[in-house]
């Protein structure tokens, strides 16, 4: 698939509504992948928008939380997630590598992480919910944004990529936009409402091919003024986005 086309089905991911969808950018670090979210959470503002940076977050339960309480001062009623998270209190991470106990510490160490596991799932199960519950008839539900997909640990990878991605997907009701210089891959069904768009190295030839290729009148001549004046890649894409969406 060529870039133009790449850009093209991200542009109508983004702006045709459709009921349930996710949209991953792909591309090295530094290139602006962050300010492409940013542009997400821009153009969806009348909508619930919860940002989430991976890079920071320590654990599944930062992840729902974070959301949660972005969703909440956005006029999402979270009383029922908030009554669960206070009933299982604060649980502690267990990191057995490396570790050296006698077997009931063990098997203490394994009930522990075991009931996290449980409640983690619990919260997340409410959470989906109730951001699903929250979607307008007809009309754009919530966002997500989950930034540096590909800082975050292991384990928390494998979460998000079986479990939390498919449950937000699966309600139908709920977009989903995560940007990392590695990108998950979903299984069927999910992987039938997501769009990879992966990032080139960004340079002024690049830019100008994209130009060409598209035949965008508006922007012939101007790839050195993108690439150097204006924000770089995230404007590019801005510019495509703009072009195939009809919007000034």
């Amino acid at each position: 698939m060529d870039r133009v086309e790449q850009l093209t089905r991200a542009a109508r991911t983004i702006s045709e509504g459709t009921p349930h969808r996710a949209l991953f950018f792909e591309g090295e670090e530094g290139i602006g992948k962050t300010a492409l979210l940013e542009e997400m959470h821009r153009r969806h503002g009348d909508s619930t928008v919860c940002y989430v940076d991976l890079g920071t977050s320590w654990a599944e339960s930062d992840v729902l939380d974070a959301i949660a309480r972005q969703a909440s001062r956005q006029g999402v009623p979270m009383d029922s997630f908030r009554a669960l998270r206070q009933r299982y209190g604060e649980l502690p991470s267990v990191n057995l590598h490396g570790a050296s106990m006698n077997r009931s510490h063990l098997e203490i160490a394994l009930s522990v992480n075991s009931d996290r596991k449980t409640q983690n799932s619990a919260l997340c199960d409410e959470l989906v919910a109730l951001l699903g519950e929250s979607a307008p008839p007809g009309g754009l539900g919530p966002i997500v944004l989950l930034d540096s997909f590909d800082r975050c640990e292991a384990p928390m990878q494998g979460w998000i990529t079986s479990g939390f991605l498919p449950d937000l997907l699966s309600t139908g009701r709920i977009s989903v936009f995560l940007a990392g210089v590695r990108v998950p891959s979903l299984s069927y069904p999910e992987s039938t409402v997501t769009e990879t768009l992966i990032l080139p190295p960004f340079d002024t030839a690049t830019v100008q091919e994209w130009i060409d290729l598209a035949g965008i009148e508006r922007l012939k001549g101007s790839a050195d003024i993108v690439c150097t004046g204006t924000a770089g890649l995230p404007s590019a894409i801005k510019e495509f986005l703009a072009h195939f969406t009809g919007e000034c």
